[in-house]
């Protein structure tokens, strides 16, 4: 919501500023905030720059060090500081030299300079707040606190907020080609869920209309209210996903009630808060579970079978291709929470594992729902079930057996393992 926040500053500007205020000044304050509202708000992914697939660091360090270091409050604050600064340097460079500079860019960089700091803020810290809202979290705390922080909340694209955001940027102040990608976008998206098969045809079709009923309605409202009703929606719809990601946990947590469960990991279903699909982490003193669920958090919605049947063929955190895998659930049922299958492993097995293999025991620092299969010559394919299973893709790992350590110990972070409470008694 960047472009947003601009045209908010902006008016604000042209108020402030006598009649006689050159248009130029106003429109290089824009160019200025745009690129400092992108650059800020992607600014956190930089770590890609050293733990993405192409640097040395290799699998292992790509899911130690992406959402590390840069996704913190401590580095959204410098780096924030560090762009607006940049920005500032150029926006005020081409202000000095206009005519009646020192009465307009007096008032235009009063104003602007603050707005500036402002969007930059807004953008660091922000992403790290979107990043929190799915299942692959954050730890924003450190140096002073560790630990991983998970919304659980919304899907990793979710369409809804696509199709609100969009229709008030789309009728801004801006050039034709920025609105045919904005239109392009929107387009994508509603044609994604009709065709990708990650919604159902009902809820496709209430994004389309939805999305429809946005361009018509952000056309006539005023441009004052375009930003500000853009924002409000982003917001509800947020607030919706994560008001039906606590019911899906309270439904989940009024089955487990023998004192083993560690964690619920939550995803929606895309654009559909009423279906979601669960990993649930049990643990007994003789043994480590995960156990996959679907979950309809809304009495007045499709119960869990229905979830399940609407999105059959499009089965998530399925862990049947584990050894060691049971259709056999040990929770009772209900029309909520249907379960699919369970995965355990001795819990000595799993502190083994930890205990023997420094490449296994990294990767605990990321992975929070750990699921391995042993090969014949005692390699761990291990994998964290969020993102499914195998050495394949991009959260699994081949780790061989022996007490041979092939990675730095000083680059592997401080976090604190997510099964820190399976891992110690």
């Amino acid at each position: 919501m960047a472009d947003a926040t601009v045209s908010l500053v902006q008016r604000r500007i042209v108020r402030a500023c006598p009649s006689w205020v050159e248009p130029p000044s106003l429109a290089r304050f824009r160019r200025a905030a745009v690129v400092l509202g992108i650059a800020s708000a992607e600014f956190p992914d930089a770590d890609l720059v050293y733990s993405g697939p192409l640097v040395a660091m290799g699998k292992l360090g790509y899911l130690l060090h992406h959402r590390g270091h840069t996704h913190t409050v401590l580095w959204a604050l410098v780096s924030a500081v560090a762009l607006w600064w940049i920005t500032r340097w150029w926006w005020r460079r081409g202000l000095a030299g206009r005519e009646r500079a020192d009465a307009s860019s007096a008032i235009v960089s009063r104003i602007g300079t603050r707005a500036l700091l402002l969007l930059a803020l807004a953008g660091t810290l922000s992403h790290l707040l979107l990043d929190f809202t799915n299942s692959y979290g954050v730890h924003p705390f450190w140096p002073f606190d560790n630990r991983w922080f998970y919304g659980d909340a919304v899907f990793i694209v979710e369409p809804w907020l696509m199709v609100v955001a969009i229709p008030p940027l789309f009728w801004g102040p801006r050039r034709p080609f920025g609105r045919g990608v904005l239109l392009a976008v929107l387009a994508a998206i509603v044609a994604l869920c009709w065709f990708a098969g990650e919604a159902s045809p009902s809820v496709a079709l209430g994004v389309t209309i939805v999305a429809l009923l946005g361009m018509v309605l952000q056309r006539v409202v005023s441009p004052a209210a375009r930003p500000i009703t853009g924002i409000a929606s982003w917001a509800v719809v947020t607030m919706m996903f994560f008001l039906a990601s606590a019911q899906a946990r309270a439904a989940v947590h009024a089955l487990v009630r023998d004192g083993s469960l560690r964690d619920v990991v939550l995803t929606p279903a895309a654009a559909d808060p009423r279906c979601f699909s669960a990993l649930v982490v049990t643990a007994t003193p003789a043994e480590y579970r995960v156990t996959t669920a679907t979950v309809a958090p809304w009495g007045s919605g499709p119960n869990a079978a229905g979830c399940v049947a609407a999105r059959s063929g499009n089965s998530r955190n399925t862990l049947g291709a584990l050894p060691g895998t049971s259709m056999a659930i040990p929770f009772p049922t209900s029309p909520a929470v249907a379960w699919g299958e369970t995965w355990a492993v001795s819990r000595a097995d799993f502190v083994a594992l930890a205990t023997t293999r420094c490449e296994f025991a990294a990767a605990m620092r990321f992975m929070r729902t750990p699921v391995w299969a042993l090969d014949a010559d005692g390699t761990a394919v291990v994998a964290d079930a969020r993102f499914g299973i195998g050495g394949g893709g991009f959260a699994g790992l081949s780790v061989a057996p022996g007490t041979t350590c092939a990675i730095r110990g000083k680059w592997i972070p401080p976090w604190e393992p997510p099964r820190a409470d399976v891992l110690t008694p």
